[in-house]
């Protein structure tokens, strides 16, 4: 392993004579074009939480695009809210209250082996929405809430 790293730091640092760094030949120009249509979703929890309490979860939907795009919604474990449109560069914001439940409360209906997973789990929400180039639907980030 060690071997390795020698290899691709004198192969890939210098060229011939020359002790100058090479400038990185593959970047893609494409970085200050904006997209027509960019929507970005993210989700935010707490860090920790305990069993048996309620979390605010934090959903954040942006128009990154150059288009506005009409009818958003978000779709996420039970819940589903309406944001209505969205034009270039504006983000709107929603949260809801998420039960972790406890131990007991998994084993009534699970059997007496299960448990709360920690870190609790919550996969990404649904953005689903209408542009000029129909129907589309992105997907946020999971979190994870550390139980104490």
């Amino acid at each position: 392993m060690a071997i390795l790293a020698v290899v691709v730091f004198t192969s890939g640092c210098t060229q011939g004579q020359n002790n100058q760094t090479q400038p990185n030949t593959t970047v893609n120009n494409n970085t200050t074009a904006i997209e027509a249509i960019d929507i970005a979703a993210v989700q935010k929890g707490p860090e920790t939480a305990k069993k048996g309490m309620n979390v605010t979860i934090q959903y954040e939907v942006s128009n990154k695009g150059s288009e506005n795009v009409t009818d958003v919604r978000i779709v996420s474990q039970g819940v589903e809210q309406i944001l209505g449109a969205l034009k270039p560069g504006e983000t709107k914001r929603y949260t809801s209250q998420l039960y972790i439940p406890t131990d007991a409360e998994v084993q009534q209906d699970f059997g007496p082996n299960a448990t709360v997973s920690n870190p609790f789990f919550i996969g990404g929400f649904s953005v689903i929405f209408n542009s000029t180039k129909g129907s589309k639907s992105v997907t946020s980030n999971s979190i994870q809430i550390k139980l104490v």
